[in-house]
């Protein structure tokens, strides 16, 4: 196999020279020479994995390459990585868009806020943190609950008497006990390093496809050890018990399980049910310094899940806010947008799940890092302006090169992606109140979990059109649930029938199997 010489060179004027035999993928030889790169699947979708060929021996743009990039971009002979292969010599430069790291979210406010709290006790919501190595936290009995997210990887060491008395509160109308606060003791996070493989659950799944499992393994567990030795070192002690929800595909990779099921139609897990795992701890703490443990291991109770893409994260969160209790009988709406976008709707007496692939659209545009509840903000405020229409079109004198104010940039594919997004998570909430036979009018309340929900301007997402505008005012913003969930399951001694209740009763809808669905969908591209 002929061999080419590949010239990497910088502003500055450095070069390398890199050797790669004809037909290697330039993501692959440049990744392997010290380019790193994360969040990059390897399809052309993310638009990160940016090469320029500086001496118009550019090869043809690819079908990715038109998708991602805009006219003058490809003109300049910027190319994607990920979709061309290596037929010459040549010189380029890297380009990469490093995504920014995302705030990992640790907090709850409030799964089930109270009418009577004001605007301050509600920003604040219903967590008390004193981290710290007190006496009295010594002696605590705590929980260590974690929430193992497909960006991100969150833990909270938690009272567990302030989560036993969070869910005595629960009444019939399903409001908090007033004055019942969740002492959280300590909190910890880091970016999931499984990003390496790609930013969404199928990238992965296809990774360990390519007998990657055991790396997607190994580096979840590091990262999850990592994150219970920082709390370890922040409060002196071992927790009593250890909690982790994820997706069904993350649990899946952190176990060890075959993935292949949950890449294809009908979408098989291995096992929805409770796992309990022991982890090692490594030798050496997150700082690096000596751990100071009693063992070397520990035992993770993963939460059980409801389907191969309403996953034990969802599960939790129905708990936390209050779904399995049999008396409430409120329509209410749970929603969790991310990577994933996964939806409920219950009243007691039903249960309906349903869950829409979101891709990076949330977490902002490639080409400017923009992030998902600022993307959201900014099209409000374009739509305002008529900058672009309903349909999502720019203006004639924004179409090439997409709109910019200092940093941040918004390009056409930026929108399109927001667009797919947002018209499936619409489609998905209007399907579920169609199943569930109820109106707007009907729903009295709409959680909104995770990151992205913690930092949204609901007027914004209403006014491009994220969910029906009668909804508008009854979101609620509650934050990781996740977490709030896995340390109601581990602490109250009721919660796991509460959730094999939920488990049994949940109706799972596939969405592209639902009659009215694409029509629908298209309908709801508009803003």
């Amino acid at each position: 196999m002929s061999e080419h010489k590949i010239t990497v060179f910088s502003e500055d004027g450095e070069e390398k020279r890199l050797s790669a035999p004809a037909g290697a993928l330039f993501l692959q030889l440049l990744k392997g020479n010290g380019y790193p790169l994360v969040c990059c699947s390897g399809k052309g979708g993310c638009g990160r994995c940016r090469i320029r060929f500086p001496d118009g021996d550019a090869p043809l743009p690819a079908p990715a390459d038109r998708n991602v990039l805009t006219a003058q971009e490809l003109r300049g002979g910027v190319r994607l990585a990920c979709v061309h292969r290596v037929k010459r010599d040549c010189r380029i430069r890297v380009e990469f868009v490093h995504p920014k790291q995302v705030e990992v979210v640790t907090g709850y406010t409030g799964a089930l806020p109270e009418e009577e709290q004001t605007d301050k006790e509600q920003e604040k919501g219903t967590e008390k943190s004193r981290e710290g190595k007190s006496d009295d936290m010594r002696q605590e009995p705590c929980l260590l609950a974690m929430d193992l997210g497909t960006t991100t990887i969150a833990a909270n060491l938690v009272s567990i008497a302030s989560i036993r008395n969070f869910c005595r509160g629960f009444s019939e109308t399903g409001k908090n006990r007033e004055g019942a606060e969740i002492r959280v003791l300590a909190q910890a996070g880091r970016m999931n390093p499984q990003r390496e493989w790609g930013s969404d659950v199928i990238s992965r799944i296809q990774a360990a496809g390519r007998g990657e499992a055991a790396s997607l393994r190994d580096t979840v567990r590091e990262a999850a050890a990592l994150l219970i030795l920082e709390i370890m070192e922040k409060t002196g002690r071992m927790p009593e018990k250890i909690c982790l929800a994820g997706n069904t595909v993350m649990e899946h990779l952190f176990l060890g399980l075959d993935v292949s099921g949950l890449g294809s139609y009908p979408f098989r897990p291995v096992s929805l049910e409770e796992q309990r795992f022991e982890l090692p701890l490594p030798g050496k703490s997150a700082s690096g310094s000596a751990a100071s443990t009693e063992s070397r291991s520990c035992t993770v109770q993963l939460l059980p899940g409801i389907s191969a893409f309403v996953g034990a994260d969802i599960l939790a969160g129905l708990l936390a806010c209050g779904f399995g209790e049999p008396e409430d009988t409120r329509c209410r709406l749970f929603i969790d947008l991310g990577t994933n976008g996964e939806m409920a709707i219950g009243n007691g007496k039903r249960l309906i799940c349903t869950a829409t692939a979101a891709g990076p659209a949330f977490e902002g545009g490639a080409s400017a890092n923009v992030p998902g509840t600022d993307m959201i903000a900014i099209l409000a405020r374009l739509l305002r302006e008529e900058k672009i229409d309903r349909t999502g079109l720019l203006c004639e004198e924004l179409f090439e090169q997409g709109w910019q104010e200092g940093e941040l940039r918004v390009t056409q594919q930026d929108i399109r992606a927001l667009q797919t997004a947002k018209a499936a998570v619409r489609t998905g909430v209007e399907l579920l109140m169609k199943r569930m036979d109820v109106s707007c009018e009907d729903v009295e309340a709409v959680y909104l979990a995770g990151g992205f929900g913690r930092f949204l301007d609901v007027e914004s997402a209403a006014r491009i059109g994220l969910f029906p505008p009668d909804l508008a005012g009854k979101v609620r913003a509650v934050g990781n649930t996740s977490l709030l969930g896995a340390a109601v399951y581990g602490a109250c001694p009721e919660a796991p029938a509460l959730a094999q209740v939920l488990k049994e009763k949940a109706e799972v809808m596939n969405l592209a199997e639902e009659p009215g669905f694409y029509e629908k969908y298209l309908e709801n591209l508009e803003f």
